[in-house]
């Protein structure tokens, strides 16, 4: 089936750019018996309202339904149609209801078109009363002066981080020789206490230093420009990057956004001899580090098939 064809919801730039500066934000709140939250939604079509207030001197302008506000406002009116009231009069319980957020000042109101475009809605609950609220113009203002999203507003993300050490120059060939018993040999100079690197789900991040069961941020990886690699004459001469994990970990996607150098991060035990060998990140065996003579090696005590690896 052709793309072109398929008759699928349309979505814009500006509703894209909107959801990342929501995501930042906290977006829930919680008072008073009242819940409060935001949202990206398209303005009901029959939204024939328009509220001008100020939030901490920010000018604002709000769309709603009038039945849907006359309903929320019907515990304080004593029956009487909200729209018959005096301007003074409507304003004043406007403020009333607005004393639960604290800087608030209400302008007036005034009639309003509906609107087509997506744009960002405060959802208002209280009891088994709801009232929403569609924001009119340029939401980034307000979006930058509310507090950062909390993180039990967050997806617990699990995200798997491998502590390697460097790779070494092997190419396929020499991979497929590989059995339970051979040596591999870590560049010359390299000791055991040297900086791991921090592989996060199959991307290098961090150079990390082991302490023992604590891990201690170091500084973000930079990861180099790949120079051009030589032609290959063989598939056996293709280079595969093989590493060797000495640990790993599972970290939240909120815990790993505010690691930062100098940070810490405890393991599940400390550093032994077994590593996991690793060829384009992927698992072909295990081994064990041994030394030889002033250098460090592994030796591979155990293969994968296809279906294990």
């Amino acid at each position: 089936m052709n793309g072109a064809d398929l008759d699928l919801p349309l979505a814009s730039r500006a509703e894209l750019d909107l959801q990342r500066r929501l995501a930042r934000c906290r977006r829930h709140y919680v008072g008073n018996a009242l819940q409060a939250r935001l949202d990206i939604a398209q303005a009901a079509p029959d939204v024939d309202l328009e509220l001008s207030l100020a939030w901490d001197g920010l000018p604002l302008r709000f769309l709603c339904q009038a039945p849907a506000l006359a309903r929320w406002l019907a515990p304080n009116l004593q029956e009487a149609a909200f729209a018959s009231l005096p301007a003074a009069l409507q304003l004043a319980l406007l403020e009333r209801e607005g004393n639960v957020f604290p800087g608030l000042v209400w302008y007036g109101l005034s009639p309003a078109q509906p609107r087509a475009a997506m744009g960002l809605r405060l959802s208002l609950e209280r009891d088994d009363q709801r009232l929403a609220l569609w924001l009119d113009g340029d939401p980034a203002t307000l979006l930058a002066r509310l507090p950062p999203r909390p993180s039990a507003q967050r997806l617990a993300i699990p995200l798997r981080l491998s502590l390697q050490w460097p790779g070494l120059p092997l190419d396929a060939g020499e991979l497929r020789t590989l059995e339970p018993g051979d040596l591999l040999l870590l560049p010359a100079g390299h000791r055991p206490d040297a900086a791991l690197l921090g592989v996060l789900e199959g991307r290098p991040w961090a150079r990390c230093q082991l302490h023992s069961t604590q891990l201690e941020l170091l500084d973000m990886h930079d990861t180099p420009s790949l120079a051009d690699s030589e032609d290959l004459h063989e598939l056996d001469q293709l280079p595969i990057p093989v590493s060797f994990e000495v640990g790993r970990r599972t970290l939240d996607l909120h815990t790993l956004s505010t690691l930062q150098p100098g940070s810490l991060l405890d393991l599940d035990c400390a550093l032994d001899g077994e590593v996991r060998i690793l060829a384009n990140q992927r698992c072909l065996g295990i081994g064990e580090l041994v030394r030889l003579q002033d250098r460090l090696g592994v030796r591979v005590t155990r293969l994968f098939g296809h279906d294990e690896a």
